[in-house]
């Protein structure tokens, strides 16, 4: 009797739990947003591991979803940006070669003050940064732009819908591929983190995960053309990809590598092309510089090294630090890429997973959606961390509270102790992932830190 009625209690408290995120709790309510999404995990974690089946999994997954439906983003205000962009562009302006505040007194379109307003002074002040990809759906977004927000935003939603469903299609294949249990696509497609922050937020990173997820689908099975093409599709939406090509050399060999390589290069050029300038890839650049030299927010091993820059040079040393992070970062790919075999399946994933993890480590921003990247790297690996860290990554929108922006020096540090720890584990013990997947995680048998 119990257990039929936590069968049906837990969806519905689980679903309770995203209505809220998706328009009931503020950004500023620091205490319930928290406390809200840190239960949606206990929740879904004793519910994946005692109730659902592959059929329940994506039922609740989609119904989840679609809690998002009828409300503006309420905890990002990126997505004023992402119809600006469409907006300008249906008016044949390159959204690459304008900052917002030089045009908003040049443009008239719906909502133009109110989407300049919104976005932010730092949006307002540079350049576009989203690839052309991206800039497409903002296009079409725009396109369908009636008279509300919401129409814009559904576009969008309606879009990242579509690929959350194709990429449990195209994960269960990948997870058969690699003789993983199917069941296993539950910690990725009803993750809180990518719910909230794809359906409600409307960040494109599971979009491009969805195309890295293909292409990764068909490099396995060293069909490299096709691969290329996908990942030049994933580069197009977010850029982040760009770090894995070199990985492949080991496991493709260097004529399918070329291959690979060749029609990466040429899908990408592709879709760039329309928006080609010969002013545009400095201006580009100048955005993307600005991760590593100018913004900063929930960084870990960068807080670090700051501190102690303060203490030895008694100034903020970000810019220095972003002028060497870029070869930093070339290092770690040259590392994983020729350091390591990668001639397996396995391998070769668990380099994308602990490269990408590198990055985000030393990165001077992770805002909370970054870590989308990793959740489906750590299912394919069997490594926790991310799950783990895709719930404390969220603890960062405490600096967003009532008496203004401000991080939370206490549960950063208490975050990335959680993380830093598992990981560790990890790399000593071996992976914990299948011990989310199982019932009795204390039980002798299944826990891993038995002597069995």
């Amino acid at each position: 009797m119990v257990r039929t009625s936590l069968r049906i209690l837990l969806p519905l408290l689980i679903l309770m739990g995203f209505y809220m995120l998706s328009y009931e709790v503020k950004r500023s309510d620091t205490f319930v947003l928290l406390s809200v999404y840190s239960s949606l995990f206990v929740l879904l974690w004793f519910w994946i591991r005692n109730f659902s089946t592959l059929g329940s999994i994506i039922l609740l997954g989609i119904i989840a979803r679609l809690c998002f439906s009828f409300h503006l983003p309420e905890l990002s205000q990126d997505f004023y940006r992402f119809i600006w962009d469409g907006q300008v562009q249906q008016l044949g302006i390159n959204p690459y070669l304008y900052r917002p505040n030089t045009l908003i007194e040049r443009v008239g379109f719906p909502d133009a003050r109110l989407l300049f307003e919104k976005m932010g002074s730092l949006s307002a002040g540079n350049f576009s940064n989203y690839p052309p990809l991206s800039q497409q759906f903002f296009k079409l977004a725009a396109l369908f732009y009636q008279d509300q927000l919401l129409d814009a935003v559904s576009v969008i939603r309606s879009v990242y819908f579509v690929a959350d469903l194709i990429l449990v299609g195209v994960g269960i294949s990948l997870l058969k591929q690699l003789q993983l249990e199917p069941n296993k696509i539950a910690w990725y497609f009803l993750n809180p983190l990518l719910i909230v922050e794809g359906m409600g937020n409307l960040h494109g990173e599971g979009l491009m995960c969805c195309f890295t997820l293909i292409s990764l689908l068909y490099l396995l099975q060293k069909r490299s053309v096709l691969g290329g093409v996908f990942m030049g599709i994933a580069i197009a939406i977010k850029l982040l990809p760009l770090l894995f090509i070199p990985l492949f050399y080991n496991y493709l060999g260097r004529k399918k590598f070329m291959a690979f390589c060749l029609s990466t290069a040429v899908c990408s050029a592709f879709l760039w092309f329309p928006y080609w300038d010969e002013s545009m890839p400095s201006r580009y650049l100048e955005t993307v510089g600005l991760w590593f030299t100018t913004f900063e927010f929930n960084g870990s091993l960068y807080n670090i090294v700051r501190a102690i820059g303060y203490q030895i040079k008694g100034y903020n040393i970000i810019r220095q630090l972003g002028e060497i992070t870029p070869y930093i970062v070339g290092g770690w790919v040259l590392a994983f890429a020729f350091l390591r075999s990668n001639r397996s399946p396995q391998s070769l994933l668990q380099s994308l997973l602990f490269l990408l993890s590198a990055y985000f480590f030393m990165a001077t921003t992770v805002h909370p959606w970054y870590l989308i990247n990793l959740l489906f790297l750590g299912i394919l690996t069997g490594y926790a961390f991310p799950l783990v860290w895709s719930l404390t990554v969220f603890w960062s929108y405490s600096a967003y509270g009532s008496e203004g922006f401000e991080e939370n020096l206490f549960l950063q540090i208490t975050a990335y102790l959680i993380v830093y720890g598992v990981f560790l584990w990890e790399l000593v013990k071996g992976p914990l992932g299948e011990h989310f997947q199982k019932p009795h995680f204390f039980s002798t048998e299944f826990s891993p830190i038995s002597s069995r």
